[in-house]
């Protein structure tokens, strides 16, 4: 695969004893693309994506993820991407300001640089008046904002999230999705888990995992023509079912 590709599997393979999580998958996502992982749980989906964070060694086969080998150099593969889960990955007991700093200084952001992303990034969140308020004490939806800001403080080329919207309201979930375009936009690859249909319908590809194998991977508009539907939802039901 060319350089366009910021992620890129090959055979990636991973086996807690006899039983087989994520079984030789391969396929690659383009710089800046917003890009779909979707499976019903215990489909290998989260093993996959602890792999592609340097999270987890994989048991064959291999990963290149913002140009360094998950395997070999999984430290380095830390260091420039963005990871977000569903719990949000903030501090509740911590302001919003100190959370933004711990952050950026756990990924090695200067004092300076911190202090003006911080800046930045609460004016553009519309949170000037919340910098000294306590995490916990946030709305969820101003959590969620929060949550991903913190995950690309430091402009990573690629951002992991790991079913981000799940328990919240559909307007806060556009609000959210709103965020990661903007991301995309600014050359940034979105990585994203999700059981909502409505939103891998938001993605430019998606893929399919049944059993740790990719069952099918292509844009909405082509999965939809290729299974004659114009509901993603049927599609995902065809495949997984």
């Amino acid at each position: 695969m060319d350089d366009k590709y910021v992620i890129t599997t090959e055979g990636l393979t991973k086996m807690f004893g006899q039983f087989t999580a994520v079984d030789h998958i391969t396929f690659g996502v383009r710089r800046g693309e917003i890009f779909g992982f979707l499976g019903a749980n215990g489909a290998g989906k989260t093993t996959a994506m602890r792999m592609l964070c340097g999270l987890s060694r994989p048991t064959a086969g291999r990963a290149v993820v913002a140009g360094y080998d998950v395997g070999a150099q999984p430290e380095q593969v830390k260091r420039h991407i963005g990871y977000m889960s569903q719990k949000f990955s903030l501090y509740d007991d911590l302001t919003v300001a100190e959370n933004l700093r711990l952050f950026g200084g756990i990924y090695g952001m200067d004092r300076r640089t911190i202090k003006r992303k911080t800046d930045e990034c609460l004016a553009g969140l519309a949170l000037e008046n919340e910098r000294n308020a306590l995490v916990g004490s946030l709305p969820l939806g101003w959590k969620q904002k929060l949550a991903f800001t913190v995950a690309t403080f430091h402009e990573p080329e690629i951002v992991f999230l790991d079913e981000p919207t799940g328990g919240v309201d559909p307007v806060t979930r556009r609000t959210f999705w709103e965020q990661i375009y903007r991301a995309a936009a600014g050359g940034t690859t979105v990585f994203v888990t999700t059981h909502y249909m409505d939103e891998a319908e938001y993605c430019d590809r998606v893929s399919i995992m049944v059993d740790g194998r990719i069952e099918a991977l292509d844009t909405p508009k082509a999965l939809k023509a290729a299974w004659t539907t114009d509901n993603l939802y049927d599609v995902f039901y065809e495949i997984v079912r």
